[in-house]
């Protein structure tokens, strides 16, 4: 009996949590419709204004969520994050606190740090997932599945068109590549934007960790918009599509491999689920195809690389000087994969499981080789 009465939320900490949450979820809110780097891919693309689903999404959680915390009363308020976040910042005001414990306190604990990296994940992460399938991608398919058909009565036009069955794959592959490839990307976002805005039972997602070491969590964001901006400064990426090459066998041959690349992106995606997302443990995967590579993600993504970066080989006006660049930038964005895929690791053989996970499947990137 009194466990069960341990266990019960009180009306106060449902109302603390829910005002906690509002307040942080609405600074976040006016500090993304102020963000300028955000305002300047709607006004390069003319597409969707990610901040109205983002406001959609916040006064929806403002007239639900109360509504659900008093009727299921969840006992994860009792361990509220925000509340820890409210507790770090309350902290730093209270009175008449001696300077040498006020410099102490400005140093979160590891509850706090957790709680802050989660908050701030989910809205780095969520909202680049938003913006980029409202801005790129999902206005390339006009926000309807007919392209699927239109591309598939295409395939069967160029198989079966007078120049034989070879060459109009060829043809098909290099004129469609570039909306199979914007397909599984599209797949890929949804799923992580699905993952990144929700931590629930009911997706068992809820997430138990997150990568807080300043190595892990700079080699991931450099990777991602808007903070790649940056990092394109100094290591510059190829375009999404393939450049022209002269040859067109050898340019369906690219485009095909970076099909393969992008699809296997996102059956790795799609074998997590809402697990899915960067610097957190929501729990061990090891179906297909992670029971092949511990990380086949990114195995693909490096592989995406290597495909797009092969045309600026063949390119003849490029000199052995602009070459040598090439590989430079293009070995040092493996390298960050190849951080990316250390530093998870070295935060998830905190669990157990992977633990056990590892010793299983014992290569990284490659079977039988990495």
């Amino acid at each position: 009996m009194e466990e069960e009465k341990k266990e019960k939320v009180t009306n106060l900490e449902l109302l603390r949590h829910f005002i906690a949450s509002a307040i942080i979820y609405g600074i976040i809110l006016l500090c993304l419709i102020f963000c300028p780097a955000y305002y300047e891919t709607i006004e390069e693309n003319s597409g969707f204004d990610y901040t109205i689903f983002f406001t959609v999404f916040y006064l929806g959680y403002l007239l639900i969520a109360p509504i659900i915390y008093w009727t299921v009363r969840p006992i994860s308020v009792k361990d509220s994050r925000n509340m820890t976040i409210f507790g770090y910042f309350a902290r730093q005001f209270s009175k008449d606190m001696p300077v040498e414990h006020f410099l102490k306190g400005l140093e979160p604990t590891e509850k706090e740090k957790q709680a802050m990296m989660i908050v701030f994940m989910q809205t780095f992460f969520g909202v680049y997932c938003v913006n980029t399938l409202c801005n790129n991608y999902l206005p390339s398919f006009g926000y309807n599945l007919d392209f699927l058909k239109v591309m598939f009565e295409q395939a069967v036009q160029y198989i079966t068109a007078g120049s034989g069955i070879l060459s109009g794959i060829i043809q098909y592959l290099n004129d469609t590549g570039d909306m199979w490839i914007k397909l599984a990307m599209t797949i890929n976002l949804i799923i992580l934007a699905i993952s990144y805005l929700s931590d629930l039972d009911l997706f068992k997602n809820k997430i138990k960790s997150v990568d807080t070491t300043p190595l892990g969590v700079i080699s991931c964001i450099m990777c991602y918009y808007p903070v790649v901006l940056l990092t394109d400064k100094f290591l510059q990426v190829t375009e999404d599509s393939l450049l022209p090459v002269n040859n067109s066998a050898l340019l369906a041959g690219l485009n095909l491999f970076a099909i393969i690349a992008n699809f296997g992106m996102m059956i790795a995606v799609l074998r997590l689920g809402t697990k899915s997302g960067n610097l957190t443990n929501r729990g061990i995967v090891t179906g297909f195809p992670y029971n092949v590579v511990r990380h086949p993600e990114y195995s693909m993504q490096i592989f995406y690389i290597i495909i797009t970066t092969i045309p600026l080989y063949l390119a003849s006006d490029m000199g052995y000087g602009d070459k040598f660049f090439v590989t430079v930038t293009t070995l040092a964005w493996i390298f960050i994969y190849y951080l990316r895929a250390i530093t998870e690791e070295r935060h998830l053989i905190k669990d157990s499981k992977y633990q056990e996970y590892v010793l299983n499947v014992k290569h990284r990137f490659l079977p039988w080789l990495i």
